[in-house]
């Protein structure tokens, strides 16, 4: 079974007729149809019926379109992408970042500003042992996580050990964040011992069971929480904060229209540990021009909070 056998099938399949599959592909109709029926032979199933009125699937054919369909497209994936005609791998990027919707704006603002013809780009919210690991794999080009003065020391002996650089964009006093009717909504501040008193939002992370990961701001801070709740995801750690007395803690940095306009962010009292935002990146390897261009457009996004 070769490529080129499974590419003359889906046009085949395309245009119903073995004859008009032969013109779009510039090769004869005998050409075609020899290597059709070698198939057939190899695998032992008819594919096509041949009829008057044209060429149709049988039931093994339609099965067996199903389990071509994406390898074909995984091997036009893989010619784009190592073509240098479009220049495809000068138009790529793959971010990595915790859940903050700072960075969702940034990606939304860069995806406005390109305009080539090729390009692949991804963007990925995840725990952030994930988003070190996706850096230092080379799925990511870059990741978005936080430190603080708690975890900074560990977190940096990690990062040299797994050939990255963290650099920091800006120190934030971390936020509440609560629906706007909460009972604690008017305060001015809020004191690490008052979030006890309410059911606190947790990122799940079973990647990770240590604290030095932990996406909440003050997880690593000296606090029992008597009611927890896990998610998995922003939406829905929005949607209980929003309808419930429950609370979390991040950044404070909700740029409009990337959240849920029911939640505020009411900043922490001291003494807490400042959440230190910046990005990774491999050491000694240089950006490429989009991932530049990203940086720019995130570290514009964080220096207006």
């Amino acid at each position: 079974m070769t490529l080129m056998q499974l590419e003359y099938i889906m046009e085949i399949y395309h245009c119903g007729s073995m004859n008009k599959a032969a013109q779009n592909l510039f090769v004869s109709q005998s050409a075609i149809s020899t290597a059709i029926k070698e198939l057939e032979e190899e695998l032992g199933i008819s594919i096509f019926v041949r009829s008057n009125r044209g060429i149709s699937l049988t039931e093994e054919g339609q099965e067996f379109i199903a389990k071509i369909h994406p390898l074909l497209q995984q091997a036009k994936e893989v010619s784009l992408f190592y073509s240098g005609k479009n220049g495809p791998i000068n138009n790529r990027l793959y971010i990595s970042t915790q859940r903050y919707p700072f960075c969702a704006k940034a990606f939304v603002e860069f995806l406005k500003k390109q305009n080539d013809p090729f390009f692949r780009y991804g963007f990925k919210e995840c725990p952030m042992g994930k988003v070190i690991e996706e850096v230092h794999n080379g799925k990511s080009d870059l990741g978005i996580i936080f430190l603080s003065d708690i975890t900074e020391v560990f977190l940096s002996k990690l990062f040299d050990s797994k050939n990255l650089i963290f650099h920091e964009m800006k120190r934030l006093r971390p936020h509440v964040f609560m629906n706007k009717e909460h009972p604690m909504a008017q305060k001015q501040e809020i004191s690490l011992v008052e979030l006890k008193n309410y059911p606190f939002v947790i990122f799940s992370k079973k990647e990770e069971s240590s604290l030095n990961f932990s996406e909440e701001a003050v997880l690593s801070q000296n606090i029992e929480y008597s009611q927890i709740i896990y998610v998995n995801d922003r939406a829905t750690a929005y949607n209980i904060i929003a309808h419930t007395t429950a609370i979390s803690t991040g950044s404070g940095v909700l740029p409009e229209g990337y959240y849920d306009p029911r939640i505020s962010a009411i900043p922490l009292a001291a003494p807490v540990c400042d959440m230190c935002i910046g990005w990774i990146s491999r050491k000694e390897e240089r950006l490429s021009k989009k991932a530049k261009e990203f940086v720019e457009i995130l570290e514009d996004q964080i220096k207006k909070y």
